[in-house]
This record gives structure tokens, sequence and C-alpha cells, in this order.
């Protein structure tokens, strides 16, 4: 909560001191949902703009999913198949400065494979996860723009606060087997769980926006955010011994600093290509495990080593969208990540996706937008 007040206030502060100093409107027929650009809307002016994310044995023409399953023995069948949806929205709320929110949900399959110490039912098959993001960009610098459609140098703030969280991941015990000669039947089996799963931070982008001719726009950004997660498992059996055997808890706090680069092309007025890059590097890792030594919990639920995961990611996306009209757009998108979600979503540092988290990864998306001005 303490996150969210500050944030919010430098958002306030910054509206205060940075209006009227700029009106870096981006360019007619431009888009600017999912790329990152020191151009904002105009006052009165909003984009929204709804996604389809989609990985499975059709889609995945990298064969990403493979990755995933390559060399993983805690994970088999369909697992790395990706379902969901993303809304963006932006409004320009003055001369040079724009709100943003944006809200992800996504089920990631995640099939364990069978454990030879306990006998499960109704495992979870599924990570579902609920991302939200939110903020303001403020353009403090900015050249004369006498042509609308052509880009122009700008320089902008971008500041937002991000949340992740996922329901919880488990499933019954139904039989553990201490050895060969000692197995507990659970009647009627117990729940367990992988559970805690959120995380939270914010970033501050300073970025750079300079035009390549009449149709070309580069933008350049360099940032610093703070970030924490946390996840754990748990089990609902009563026994003393069992219980502590479960209980685990995994609370982490780092920083990242990103640097990207990213580049619009307008192919023709109504054919817009976008690519970018950004590099995510985590420093200053502070974890707290207490992770269970019990052979009785799967291996798919420890955690021991979750401080060797990836602490640096590279991300690549794209995006092809037709002006079906001057106010709605449609397109197809793609992202790439180096090492799955590390410096996205933190909390996917756990024991069961955690196993993966030095993989790549990505995803394709089928995107429809519309862009008004309210007062039109």
């Amino acid at each position: 909560m303490e996150r969210k007040t500050l944030l919010a206030t430098a958002i306030s502060l910054s509206t205060l001191s940075l209006s009227g100093l700029a009106q870096a409107q981006q360019p007619s027929g431009w888009i600017g949902n999912g790329h990152t650009s020191a151009y904002t809307l105009g006052a009165g002016e909003f984009e929204l703009s709804g996604s389809l994310l989609r990985v499975d044995d059709t889609i995945d023409f990298l064969d990403l999913r493979e990755e995933v399953l390559a060399n993983n023995n805690r994970l088999t069948d369909n697992s790395g198949d990706l379902e969901g949806t993303r809304g963006d929205l932006r409004v320009g709320i003055w001369r040079g400065m724009e709100l943003f929110y944006s809200r992800q949900q996504q089920d990631l399959t995640l099939k364990v494979a069978p454990n030879s110490r306990v006998d499960i039912a109704n495992l979870d098959e599924k990570l579902q996860t609920t991302s939200t993001s939110w903020g303001g960009k403020f353009v403090f610098y900015q050249t004369a723009n006498p042509v609308p459609q052509r880009p122009w140098a700008s320089a902008a703030l971008q500041v937002k606060y991000t949340e992740n969280e996922s329901d919880d991941f488990g499933g019954f015990l139904e039989t553990l087997r201490f050895d060969a000669n000692i197995t507990v039947r659970l009647d009627p089996p117990q729940r367990f769980s992988l559970d805690r799963l959120k995380d939270d931070g914010w970033q501050a982008q300073l970025i750079f926006t300079h035009g390549l001719g009449d149709r070309l726009a580069l933008s350049y950004w360099a940032g610093y955010g703070e970030q924490d997660s946390s996840s754990g498992t748990s089990t609902e059996i009563e026994q003393t011994s069992l219980q502590n055997a479960f209980l685990q808890t995994f609370d982490v706090s780092e920083e990242l600093l990103t640097a990207g680069v990213s580049l619009n092309w307008q192919i023709t007025p109504r054919l817009p290509l976008q690519i970018g890059y950004e590099y995510i590097n985590i420093r200053n890792r502070d974890a707290v495990i207490n992770s269970s030594s019990s052979p009785l919990v799967p291996g798919f639920l420890r955690g021991s080593n979750l401080n060797n995961s990836a602490d640096n990611n590279h991300t690549l996306y794209g995006s092809l969208n037709w002006w079906i009209s001057p106010h709605i757009y449609a397109g197809v998108a793609g992202k790439l990540f180096r090492n799955q979600y590390t410096g996205i979503m933190p909390h996917f540092n756990n024991p069961l996706s955690g196993s993966f988290s030095d993989i790549t990864y990505g995803h394709l998306e089928l995107t429809l937008g519309v862009k008004f001005a309210a007062l039109q």
C-alpha cells in the first residue's frame, strides 16, 4: 500500500511540474499501446486495445514449448502451452502527459510428472496469473513538430507500478511413502498447495525518441526499479510433523536496471511495424528461503535452488498492425523472453515454474484496438 501511495504522489508531482513544458503528441496514425516511445496521446485522446495470447502445438513455431520440457523431469505432456488475454488503455490528460493501465490474465499449462514418494489426486494443471500495471508518461522536452504525420525529437519520463498474482497450485495427497516398508494412506485425501504466489514493484524510465526520415522513429530508454516477490507451500494435514514438512516460504527483494531500443516504421500510413528490445539486469537480490529437506515433499515443490535462478533477461517484441479505419486497427504481435519471466513476473521464480526460469519462452498475440478523441 505504501509503494502505491509513493508512486501516486510521484505521478502527481510530475504532473504539476511538467505540465505545459511540452506537447509531444504521437504522430497521426501511429500506435502506442505495447510500444515504448517518448510520445504521448493528445489531451482528450484515448487508445484501447485487447489482445489474445497463445502458445500451443500449432503456434509454437520456434519450438519454445519443447525447450520447457527438455532436460526437465518435473514436467510432461503439453506443459508450456499458454492461453491469455490482455487489455491496454492509454488516456491523454494534458499536453505531453498521459496515463495508462494494463491488465493481463494468462493460464500456463504445467503438467507435473508422477512422483514415487506420493500419490496425488486432482493435481492442478495450469498456473493462472493476473498481471496489472499502471502509471504515467510525462514529456519534458521536444523539438518543433510542424508536420503532425512526421516523427520528431522528444524526451519523456515514465513511471509505473506493476503487480502479478497467481492462484494457488496444488492437489490432494492420497498416499505418502516414507520408505519401502512404511506407507501412509490419507482418507480423506488432504489438500496441499504452492501458495503466496505474488509480486509487486515499480519502475522509472527515461525515454528519448527521434525521427529517421518521414516514416521512421527510433527510441532509447534506461530505467531503474525495485520489486518484491513471494511464494511458499503448505498443507491441510493436521498431523504437526507432516504439516511442518510441507511448510516452506520463499521471499525475494531485488533491484532491476533496464535499457532498451525500439523502432516504429510506418510502412504505409495505415501499416505500422514496431519492434523493440530490452535488457533487464537483476541486482542486489535478497532472498529469504525456508526450504524443507523432507523426502515426502514432491520434487516440484522443492525450492532450495531458487538463489541460482537467472539474474538477467533479454526481451524482444514485434508487431504489425493495419488501420481498418481511421479509428480501428488490428494486428499480430510476438514476444520473446530469453530467461522466461525473469524481471517481468518475479514470483515465477518459485519451485514449480522456477525449474525452467533460464529457458527461452515467448508467445504470439492477436490484437484489436481503437483510438478516439473524446472531444471529437
